[in-house]
C-alpha cells in the first residue's frame, strides 16, 4: 500500500469512528455568572419521550443543584412522545421555588402543544411572552417559536429566552439571549459539518447584546456524534 494511500484509510477510518461515537449518554454541566445572586438552570431540548437512563441521570443531577428558577426552553416533546403520564411526572419532579417556559417547535409539530401549556401551568409553569418580572431572574423576555423563523425586531434589556437562536437577529439592546433548537450541532476540528441554524453552539456576541445556544438535553434520535447534552446554570 502506498503512503498516500494508506494516510487516506487512516483518515476514513477516523472518520467512521467519529461518526459513529455517540456521546447522549454524556451530560456536561456550564456555569455562566450574570450576577443573579441565585441559581437558575436553562433546559431546551427535553425531547420527552418514556423514562430511561438520561431522564433520570438529568433529575438526579437537578436535584444536587438545587436551582431557584427552571426555565425550560422548549421541545419538552416531540412526535415520538408516547407516554405522556411520564412527561407530566418528570415535569412535575423538577426542583425550583420559580418554574418558567418557551415553546419550540416540535411543541407545536407533535400537536401536543395545549397538552403542554395546560399541564405545565397546572404544574405552577409561567409561559414567558414579552416582558415579565422574574423573582430570581429579573426582567426577562420570552419569545415563541415560528416556523417561518422570522421574529419582529424588539428592543430588550436583561434576560431574553427562545427555543430559536434566529430570535438574536430581530433582538437590540443590552441582553443576554439564550436558545437551544441545535442540539449542538456537528463539529468536527472546530468546523461546523452539520446545523440547523445560524447559529450552532456557545457564545455570540454584537457589542452589548449577547447570545448563548446550548446544545440541549435530550434528542428525537438518541444519537450526538460530537455534541453531548448540556445543562446551563445560571448564577
Amino acid at each position: 500500500m502506498r503512503r498516500r494511500d494508506f494516510i487516506t484509510s487512516i483518515m476514513l477510518v477516523g472518520s467512521a469512528a467519529f461518526f459513529i461515537t455517540d456521546n447522549s449518554h454524556l451530560l456536561d454541566k456550564t456555569v455562566i455568572d450574570i450576577g443573579l445572586g441565585a441559581k437558575a438552570v436553562f433546559l431546551p431540548d427535553l425531547h420527552l419521550h418514556s423514562e430511561n437512563t438520561q431522564t433520570s441521570q438529568l433529575l438526579s443531577v437537578l436535584d444536587r443543584e438545587e436551582p431557584d428558577a427552571v426555565v425550560l426552553g422548549g421541545d419538552v416533546v416531540d412526535e415520538l412522545t408516547t407516554d405522556l403520564s411520564y412527561v407530566r411526572r418528570f415535569l412535575s419532579e423538577i426542583p425550583g421555588s420559580e418554574k418558567l417556559f418557551v415553546m419550540g417547535n416540535h411543541d407545536y409539530w407533535s400537536g401536543y402543544d395545549e397538552w403542554l401549556r395546560e399541564n405545565l401551568r397546572a404544574m405552577g409553569y409561567s409561559e414567558v411572552r414579552n416582558g415579565v418580572e422574574s423573582r430570581y431572574l429579573g426582567k426577562i423576555h420570552g419569545i415563541d417559536w415560528r416556523d417561518n423563523r422570522r421574529y419582529e425586531p424588539f428592543q430588550a434589556n436583561g434576560l431574553v429566552f427562545a427555543h430559536d437562536p434566529h430570535v438574536a437577529d430581530s433582538v437590540s439592546g443590552d441582553c443576554l439571549i439564550f436558545a437551544g433548537h441545535t442540539h449542538g450541532g456537528i463539529i468536527f476540528n472546530g468546523v461546523t459539518l452539520l446545523s440547523n441554524s445560524r447559529y450552532t453552539r456557545g457564545w455570540y456576541s454584537w457589542g452589548s447584546k449577547r447570545l448563548y445556544v446550548s446544545r440541549g438535553l435530550g434528542q428525537m434520535l438518541a444519537y450526538r456524534p460530537t455534541s453531548p447534552r448540556e445543562l446551563v446554570v445560571l448564577v
